[in-house]
């Protein structure tokens, strides 16, 4: 029974009964009877708490991140205890020995930086073929969903998220992998296969604390490639660049396993890039684009749009071709491929205007989806959002600031306010329009949700306009103190329209 701790440095505090391991879980409602208890210390939560529940329930394991005063507990003398310091890192190496590595038994491919993961994921399973697919909208493996909680699940969820998918007969796993996974340890028992890396720009600073922390969280991604691993890297990003400038550093200080990585880089502004890629035009349904790899063009039309679209596109491409796919089938994937739910997903009316819903939170994200609605509207851009609380609030004035960029008119409103005072965050994305003497007629602060789409749709947009509806996309809730409401974009613009 403890051949689920190879690999890990760990102490017995108290000998129990020999039992064959029916579970693992760090959540004391899910344990049964020989199930281990994994006791986490959270942030709101401390697992310690809930070992006699644990025990109660059946659990003959408690792995402990604290000495803990085994005597204490009823029924001990059955209870074998683990001391294991900060067991959250070591979770997945823990999960890894349990399910015996199912995470070597497909290729996986990881999607890292702060716009474009959830998009690329679904461009990816389109052109791939039996895959699973976890990230920010949900669970997929094969044709069956699951809801999710995190971008990246804990370890443990992870690898029997993986272990299910290899008995499914899964051979690509796709999955974004978010800076928070990277820094607390929750993909490090992980090699990729494929790992690609959209962009950076300003968020989660409430808990990296500066861009230099969150960059490096980021690129960790690529020392967990696995041999022969392929990194694909977006040079027309500052920090891509950098990423591309400082592998060599990164593989030589890797010389003891001898890995030989590649690196692909993709571009829509410098031809010498491994791929490349323009927008030749717009259409109806998205756009026209040319993408040269090699002395190669294709030409072929997509249901996406934006210039940072063709960026997640060319990510794809770079994945599927590391993977031995040709491009003649990749071509032939992209143009069957649907939207993307909730990334600037339009939503039909009869008032001759476009609404648009899309998931952009972030001064980056606003602008590339808002610059490029401008691109493709005939009259007024009119733009809804708002900022997250308890969440990093150096970007709010910085989004309003990239909102003013392209918007002829701006209503400001909650976005998952969560614990904080919702005027309080309007107020700070306000101080950004005010710094920039944004015109005080051209905006307006709603902070009821509803009432401010309500607002757009009846009174301010007009025929020929565009109505770009920002910061939750795919999401059907609204956090509002503790408590999550059921609240759709999608929804709520259908239920006032004219």
């Amino acid at each position: 029974m403890y051949r689920i701790f190879d690999n890990i440095s760990y102490e017995i505090l108290n000998e129990g009964e020999k039992f064959e391991i029916a579970g693992i879980e760090y959540d004391s409602r899910k344990i049964r009877e020989n199930f281990v208890f994994i006791a986490m210390t959270g942030n709101n939560v401390d697992g310690h708490d809930f070992i006699q529940k644990a025990i109660d329930s059946g659990a003959k394991m408690i792995v402990a991140e604290k000495k803990v005063n085994v005597s204490g507990y009823s029924n001990y003398e059955k209870v074998s205890f683990i001391l294991i310091e900060n067991v959250r890192k070591r979770l997945g190496i823990i999960a890894s020995n349990y399910y015996n590595y199912p995470q070597n038994k497909l290729k996986i491919v990881g999607i890292t930086g702060t716009n474009g993961k959830t998009t690329s994921s679904y461009i990816l399973e389109n052109i791939l073929e039996k895959t699973a697919r976890i990230g920010t909208t949900g669970n997929r493996i094969l044709d069956e969903e699951f809801e999710t909680v995190n971008t990246t699940p804990e370890s443990l969820e992870l690898i029997k998220l993986i272990n299910e998918s290899v008995k499914r007969g899964v051979e690509y796993f796709i999955m974004e992998v978010s800076s928070h996974a990277l820094e607390i340890g929750r993909v490090n028992m992980l090699e990729f296969d494929s790992a690609i890396f959209t962009n950076l720009t300003q968020d989660h600073l409430d808990f990296h604390g500066t861009m230099e922390n969150y960059f490096n969280a980021k690129r960790k991604i690529f020392s967990m490639l696995r041999k022969n691993g392929t990194g694909i890297i977006n040079i027309d990003d500052e920090y891509g660049k950098r990423i591309i400038s400082e592998k060599t550093v990164n593989d030589q200080s890797d010389t003891e396993n001898k890995k030989e990585n590649k690196y692909f880089s993709i571009s829509v502004k410098d031809k010498k890039a491994d791929l490349y890629g323009e927008i030749i035009k717009y259409t109806n349904d998205g756009m026209k684009i040319k993408i040269m790899y090699g002395n190669d063009e294709y030409i072929l039309d997509v249901n996406l749009v934006g210039e940072y679209n063709l960026h997640n596109i060319l990510g794809c491409v770079a994945s599927a071709l590391s993977f031995g796919i040709g491009m003649d089938k990749i071509v032939e994937k992209l143009e069957k491929m649907p939207s993307v739910p909730g990334r600037f997903e339009t939503v039909k009316n009869n008032m001759n205007v476009r609404i648009v819903v899309d998931y952009a939170h972030t001064d980056d994200g606003l602008m590339n989806v808002g610059t490029t609605l401008k691109k493709i509207t005939e009259n007024r851009v009119v733009t809804i959002f708002g900022a997250g609380g308890d969440r990093d609030n150096k970007k709010r004035p910085k989004m309003a600031k990239a909102a003013a960029e392209f918007s002829d008119y701006i209503i400001l409103t909650s976005d998952n306010p969560r614990t904080e005072d919702p005027m309080a965050i309007l107020k700070e994305v306000e101080s950004g329009l005010t710094e920039i003497n944004f015109p005080k007629e051209k905006y307006i602060i709603i902070e009821d949700r509803e009432q401010a789409i309500k607002y757009a749709v009846q009174e301010i947009i007009r025929e020929g306009d565009s109505l770009l509806i920002a910061g939750k996309g795919h999401e059907t809730y609204q956090i509002i103190g503790k408590e999550k409401r059921h609240f759709d974009d999608r929804e709520t613009v259908k239920k006032h329209l004219i």
